[in-house]
């Protein structure tokens, strides 16, 4: 039986508990040591020890880092696979972590990391060249099952090994944004022995990285605890060096905001994720400090497929850019810490265009661009046009996006009142995930955090012929200008085509006890276990 206290709690169902009352990064080395974005919870000397208990909202099913989709699963992989490099959260620049050094090859096409020298893996092993050379390899052979880490490898041609700690990764074209790629947990390196496991071994955590933390065991839905490496000593500049101030974590999986909230006023656990609108108040009331930064990349949106049912039609996908009223959706579901999506990209994302005067809310202009389309209202007032209903699903993953329903229900109402019929679809996590990598999807809510405007490749590659040579052209364009002269053309094509319906930017809050210091954001707004320590 599971002897953990929040495990035990999340089984009762009616469970009551009385609470008390960006600048574009940079190709060179930064020989700045800013460090992580930290909050306001900081201050006074780190103490070493004590066991971090977090809660978390759901489980994807998979640990690894290469394969991990969401935010707080990638914060637990943060932690558990170091990367080639460390992009500074302000100022978008780089340091150097597992890599010394690094160059870049004139024509784009190649990347020449020097690794250091003292780095191991849990399992023992050295790091080494071919542990590169291995990693990018096992990623592609991962395809689709390394959702966001195979769309940064665009173009990979292999690695060759130069000498023990020399690695050349190449390309068939110039690949602009590969430095920020693997400053990504996605690209974390695990040990040579952990890239040959099975996909199914390596999700459920049986690998090996450099991390400062060890996954010491995993049950799924409930549980997922780290072990600090006392031997830890090579972190980037930014953070401090040595092993992590905690010595371990436990990561329970509460789905309920309110019983996450009720445990951490009760004092049963030090952190919580994804803090709900709902819960705000009650943490104020109890003075537990809130924390938020918003994330870059793609906005929490509908990702429209614009190759599925009625959403081949242009005029379709433009009605639903007009159809939903973000700013009343936002203010009613979401928190203060969540403001209103401007644009394809969320506004801390290097290269950002602002578009909100092609998103405002009009309904009475989205039902004549329908009605001009030959869209007619049907007599239950869903529009029809030669006998086919405007209707389509909304995929989410149930885990994940689960408290996020009454969002989608008010942007459901939205576009009935357009004589647009929506079903929310929704899928276990792991089973949304793969109906989005088969395009099996019309509408699907999600969103996409990276710190670099190649996000907007991840996310709509394969949608639209024109879109797509747009999107190869930025992904191959070294020049910085240039390139972001076309991340901007890119941008205003999926707005103005309905690709993309962005809803808010996306930020997850988190709330803490007071005597948890060093709460430190990545530039993917990841927090950052190494940092975190517990001052009594």
């Amino acid at each position: 039986m599971n002897s953990n206290p929040l495990v035990k709690e999340r089984a009762r169902k009616r469970f009551a508990l009385i609470v008390p009352a960006v600048v574009l990064a940079s190709v060179l080395v930064s020989c700045s040591a800013a460090g992580p974005q930290q909050s306001i919870a900081t201050g006074g000397t780190p103490v070493p020890g004590g066991t971090l208990r977090m809660t978390i909202g759901a489980d994807e099913g998979c640990v690894d880092p290469q394969q991990s989709l969401g935010r707080t699963q990638l914060v637990v992989g943060r932690a558990m696979a170091d990367s080639l490099v460390y992009q500074e959260p302000d100022s978008g620049k780089f340091q150097p972590w597992l890599a010394d050094s690094w160059t870049i090859s004139p024509d784009g096409k190649s990347y020449t990391f020097t690794l250091r020298n003292n780095v191991t893996f849990s399992d023992g092993t050295s790091l080494t060249a071919q542990t590169v050379k291995d990693n990018l390899d096992a990623i592609v052979a991962l395809g689709a099952k390394a959702r966001l880490a195979s769309t940064y490898l665009v173009g990979y041609s292999g690695t060759t090994v130069l000498s023990d700690l020399v690695a050349q990764v190449n390309f068939t074209s110039p690949n602009a944004a590969f430095l920020q790629a693997v400053s990504t947990p996605s690209m974390g390196l695990i040990s040579s022995k952990s890239t040959s496991l099975s996909q199914a071994d390596r999700c459920l955590g049986r690998i090996s990285g450099s991390g400062p933390f060890v996954l010491n065991s995993y049950e799924h839905n409930q549980l997922q605890k780290l072990t600090k490496r006392r031997d830890y000593n090579w972190a980037p500049k930014a953070m401090h060096q040595g092993a992590a101030y905690v010595d371990s974590v436990e990561i329970s999986i509460v789905p309920e905001s309110g019983v996450r909230t009720g445990s951490l006023g009760s004092g049963q656990s030090d952190l919580m994720m994804e803090v709900s609108k709902a819960d705000v108040a009650t943490l104020k009331a109890s003075a537990l400090p809130i924390e938020s930064r918003s994330n870059p990349g793609i906005p929490q949106e509908l990702f429209v497929n614009p190759t599925k049912g009625v959403l081949t039609d242009i005029a379709v996908r433009q009605a639903l850019q007009l159809g939903v009223d973000r700013s009343t959706i936002v203010k009613a579901t979401l928190t203060e810490y969540n403001t209103v999506a401007t644009g394809a990209l969320s506004s801390t994302t290097p290269g950002f265009v602002d578009l909100s005067a092609e998103m405002g809310y009009n309904p009475d202009k989205a039902a004549k661009i329908l009605q001009d389309a030959g869209w007619v209202p049907g007599p239950d007032g869903i529009r029809v046009k030669n006998g086919q209903r405007l209707t389509m699903t909304l995929l989410y993953g149930s885990q994940l996006y689960g408290p996020l329903v009454p969002l989608m229900e008010l942007a459901q109402a939205n576009l009935a009142k357009i004589g647009v019929g929506v079903t929310l679809r929704p899928l276990p996590d792991a089973d949304a995930n793969a109906a989005w990598a088969k395009g099996d999807y019309e509408l699907r809510f999600s969103g996409l955090t990276r710190g670099d405007p190649d996000a907007l490749r991840t996310a709509y590659f394969g949608l639209d012929p024109k879109l797509d040579k747009l999107l190869i052209a930025q992904a191959s364009e070294s020049n910085i200008e240039s390139r972001m002269k076309i991340v901007a053309d890119v941008q205003s094509y999926v707005i103005s085509n309905g690709i993309s319906v962005p809803l808010n930017e996306l930020s997850l809050p988190l709330a803490h006890q007071p005597t948890v210091r060093n709460i430190s954001f990545t530039a993917d707004s990841l927090l950052l276990l190494h940092e975190i320590s517990m001052n009594q």
